[in-house]
């Protein structure tokens, strides 16, 4: 545990950073990343493109380090925000959204010391 965690089981951050890292070697993807943020249960990053906003979550599933091996729920979705007009009319870019997750999911992949389990 980091002194900057907002609780005790807040893991994620290098995870995160990690992440980011790895997309950042697809410009093809055209996305701009954020830098990771703390949230309550994990981390995440913001990825834009265009005008569509894109969140990649990092949620650590126990209790804390001491569980082996670490398990994760990872997931990338479009957020429009508090913006009411954009919920209701904007169509986000359904070929971005499947970009990223794809890409998410080959880094994922890829790594050998990643084990993939489907929901």
């Amino acid at each position: 545990m980091k002194p900057h965690f907002i609780n005790p089981c807040c893991f994620g951050e290098d995870f995160a950073a990690w992440l980011k890292q790895e997309l950042l070697r697809f410009p093809d993807l055209g996305i701009e990343l954020s830098e990771p943020i703390q949230e309550d249960y994990g981390w995440g990053l913001w990825a834009s493109r265009g005008k569509d906003r894109f969140w990649v979550a990092l949620s650590y599933v126990g209790d804390g380090p001491q569980e082996a091996p670490a398990q994760w729920v990872v997931s990338v979705t479009y957020d429009p925000g508090l913006n009411l007009a954009k919920r209701l009319f904007h169509k986000p870019d359904q070929q971005a959204l499947q970009q990223l997750r794809d890409r998410v999911r080959q880094i994922l992949a890829s790594n050998s010391a990643i084990r993939m389990v489907q929901a």
